[in-house]
């Protein structure tokens, strides 16, 4: 008898397990993906294998990349471009399709060598991935925020490589787009925070106060989702690390992930 009913609750539990392990509609995949279950989100995107699961996917991948959750990094931006990819050649009109490519190219140039990101031409075509980024949704903050992240990015990752006269890559410029962005969305943890620990990395001395009270504000914000949650979570640290001197340390760690 206790073996039948061993039976009967593992079962259950199965039934249960395996229905909760898949999304009803992409009403649920998009919840997933606020509640920050990127795996389970990712996963779905097969199944519905729809332009807008796709783009799912790729927000999802990305997410995990911004906040250092992914174990392979070039893998994962590869992966993220794959399902971005997916979702503009069903529909080339997708929502967003366009803008989760150009992320997870960015992260994909970020993470490679230098000397990979010289040989392919990264810069280049990752600042063209931008640009149709930027024509496929115009009034997009977030299509400000990446040409910006594209110049300051360069510029902190450039080692010995003149990327003002190789590529174009000009602080000012990209200060300004980000500067836009905000102007756009001031409360976009997610632009704010790129923006901030960008141009910290790149000026820490001339920065310092002004990065502690720009983070101070980024605090008080209310988080829309999981990963603006999370996010939010370790600008807190590098806020906390300015009393113990280690400020830029974290800032750089954040930049890197």
């Amino acid at each position: 008898m206790n073996k039948l009913c061993a039976l009967l609750v593992s079962c259950v539990l199965l039934v249960f397990t395996a229905k909760a392990s898949f999304a009803d509609s992409l009403l649920d995949v998009r919840a997933a993906l606020d509640l920050g279950q990127y795996e389970a989100v990712v996963a779905q995107a097969g199944r519905f294998d729809t332009a807008e699961a796709y783009v799912l996917a790729a927000e999802a991948l990305n997410a995990q990349l911004l906040l250092g959750q992914a174990e392979r990094k070039i893998q994962t931006a590869k992966k993220a471009m794959k399902m971005a990819k997916a979702a503009f050649e069903l529909d080339p009109d997708t929502k967003n399709a366009q803008l989760q490519y150009a992320i997870a190219y960015g992260f994909y140039g970020r993470h490679v060598s230098s000397f990979t990101a010289w040989r392919k031409n990264l810069p280049k075509k990752i600042r063209t991935a931008i640009d149709k980024a930027a024509l496929s949704a115009p009034d997009d903050p977030r299509a400000h925020a990446l040409k910006g992240a594209w110049h300051l990015n360069l510029l902190y990752k450039a080692g010995g490589f003149d990327v003002t006269k190789r590529y174009g890559a000009n602080q000012a410029e990209g200060i300004a787009h980000f500067e836009t962005a905000l102007a756009q969305a001031p409360d976009d943890i997610i632009i704010s925070a790129s923006f901030i620990m960008l141009a910290f990395v790149l000026e820490p001395e001339a920065r310092a106060a002004q990065t502690e009270q720009s983070l101070l504000a980024v605090l008080a914000y209310s988080p829309k989702n999981a990963t603006e949650q999370l996010l939010q979570t370790q600008m807190r640290q590098v806020y906390e690390a300015f009393a113990r001197g280690e400020a830029l340390k974290r800032a750089k760690a954040f930049v890197d992930q």
